[in-house]
C-alpha cells in the first residue's frame, strides 16, 4: 500500500518547515548539534540563577549524558559535539573539543570583555571544528551554546546592531523578571562607555563572549559550505546576526524553529528575516530547541517522501 500524502499540505508548521528545507535542497537525514562553550566574566554581577563561571558544570553534564539536550540527542540517535571555546575551569573529558582560546571573558561593565585577537582566535576556530566533525557530511547542522551570561552579553550585541534600546530586547535569562532592570543598566552603561562600532570583531571585543564568536564563525562556515543550520534561541540568533554582516546570504541557510522568551529575539529574526516555525514555548538553551527541530526537520521530509 502506498503512503498517504495528499493531505500533507494541511500539516500547518509541518508544512512551512518543509518549505524551508526545499528551498535549501536539504533532506534532513543526517545531522548533529554544535554547542559553543565558554564563561563570561559579566557572570559575577549576579543575573544569572547559576554560579559565576561556572559553565563547567553544565558542560559536565552533557558530557556525562545527564543533559536533556544530551539524553534527547542518544534517544534519537544523533551526535552532540561539544566545543571548548573560552570556559574558565579545565575539562578533561577525550569527547570535549578543544578550541579554547582563553580561560573565559572579561566583565564587560568595566572594560572591553576580549582583545581583537582573540575575537578573531574564536572565529577561526570555526574551520578547524568543522574539519574535526566533517561537518560536509551532515545535510543540516543545529547549533547551541552553554555560557553563563551570555544572554547578557547577546543582549547588548543586540541592542547596538538592531537600534533599539536596551530595554526592548534585554530578557531574564536563566534567571527572574527581578534582574532585567538590572541588566538593562549595565548594557546601558557599557555602550555609553564604550561606543561600540556595528561589525563584528567590535561588538564581539566589547561584550564577548567566545561561545558567540564560535558560533558566529561556524553559521559563516556552514553557509559558505551550503550546509543549513538551525538555530537554538535567542543567543545563536544574535550569533547568526554577526555573521549576517559578513555573508549577506546568513538570512537563507538559518531557520528559527521556535521563539524563545527572550524578548529580543522576535526583533533579532526580524532582522534576519527569519520567521519561527513553531511555537515550543521553551526559554532553555543548551541546543535543546535546535534538537527538537532537526527531529521534526526529518519528520516532515519523511512525510514528504524526500
Amino acid at each position: 500500500m502506498e503512503r498517504q500524502t495528499e493531505n500533507v499540505e494541511h500539516l500547518g508548521s509541518i508544512n512551512q518547515l518543509q518549505r524551508y528545507l526545499r528551498e535549501l535542497q536539504c533532506r534532513a537525514k543526517n545531522y548533529a548539534v554544535i554547542l559553543y562553550a565558554g564563561d563570561n566574566g559579566v557572570s559575577w554581577e549576579g543575573t544569572s540563577r547559576y554560579a559565576p563561571m561556572h559553565s563547567g558544570s553544565i558542560v559536565s553534564a552533557h558530557l556525562e549524558r545527564l543533559a536533556p539536550t544530551a539524553f534527547f540527542l542518544d534517544r534519537i540517535g544523533r551526535p552532540e559535539f561539544i566545543a571548548d571555546v573560552g570556559l574558565y575551569e579545565h575539562i578533561d573529558h577525550p569527547a570535549l573539543i578543544d578550541c579554547k582560546v582563553t580561560s573565559g571573558s572579561r566583565n564587560f561593565l568595566y572594560g572591553d570583555a576580549l582583545t581583537p585577537d582573540q575575537v578573531e582566535e574564536a572565529l577561526a576556530s570555526a574551520p578547524k571544528l568543522w574539519e574535526h566533525i566533517d561537518g560536509s557530511r551532515f545535510d543540516i547542522i543545529g547549533i547551541g551554546e552553554i555560557g553563563i551570561g551570555d544572554t547578557l552579553c547577546a543582549a547588548a550585541i543586540a541592542s547596538v546592531l538592531t537600534g533599539n534600546n536596551p530595554g526592548y530586547v534585554t530578557g531574564c535569562g536563566s534567571s527572574d523578571d527581578k534582574v532585567i532592570g538590572q541588566k538593562i543598566d549595565i548594557i546601558d552603561k557599557a555602550i555609553a562607555q564604550r561606543c561600540p562600532e556595528i561589525n563584528i570583531i567590535d561588538l564581539l571585543s566589547r561584550f564577548g563572549g567566545l561561545e558567540i564568536a564560535g558560533l558566529t564563525g561556524f553559521i559563516l562556515k556552514a553557509v559558505d559550505q551550503g550546509v543549513p543550520v538551525m538555530l537554538d534561541g535567542y543567543v545563536t540568533a544574535v550569533a547568526a546576526l554577526l555573521a549576517s554582516l559578513r555573508d549577506k546570504r546568513v538570512g537563507r541557510y538559518v531557520i528559527a524553529p521556535s521563539l524563545a522568551l527572550e524578548k529580543g529575539h522576535q526583533i533579532v529574526l526580524d532582522e534576519l528575516g527569519v520567521k519561527p516555525v513553531f511555537s515550543f514555548d521553551f526559554n532553555y538553551g543548551e541546543g535543546l530547541v535546535a534538537a527538537i527541530g532537526l527531529l521534526m526537520a526529518e519528520l516532515s521530509c519523511a512525510l514528504y517522501n524526500n
